[in-house]
């Protein structure tokens, strides 16, 4: 199970995640990508909201926060550059990286003369 427990809550990851952040926001992945980088202030608090609320969907729970209840937490947990922020962010990195394959084989260039 892709999930990571933070600030006392189940935040999951993975593909049902991420088809909520999707449907939610009306964003491609590729745009969610690139808000992350550059306003990654609002993106990743929307993250948060469907992340947790996708976990509480599986665990058949009623969602009982708000967007602003995830401002809130993240203010109360080391803000944006700290804690909270930073470490949901680093498992939403690990967790789009989990298991892909790499190829670690050496590749000759080869010079036409």
């Amino acid at each position: 199970m892709n999930k990571r427990i933070l600030i006392d809550k189940e935040f999951h990851f993975g593909i049902g995640f991420l088809n909520e952040l999707i449907d939610g926001t009306g964003k491609t992945l590729e745009v969610i990508g690139q808000e992350v980088v550059h306003n990654t202030a609002s993106m990743v608090p929307k993250m948060m909201f469907y992340s947790l609320a996708y976990s509480y969907k599986r665990n058949q729970k009623q969602i009982d926060f708000s967007i602003d209840d995830v401002y809130d937490w993240i203010d109360e947990n080391g803000g944006i550059n700290n804690g909270f922020f930073n470490d949901f962010l680093n498992a939403f990195t690990d967790s789009m990286y989990k298991d892909v394959p790499t190829d670690n084989s050496k590749k000759k260039a080869t010079v036409k003369k």
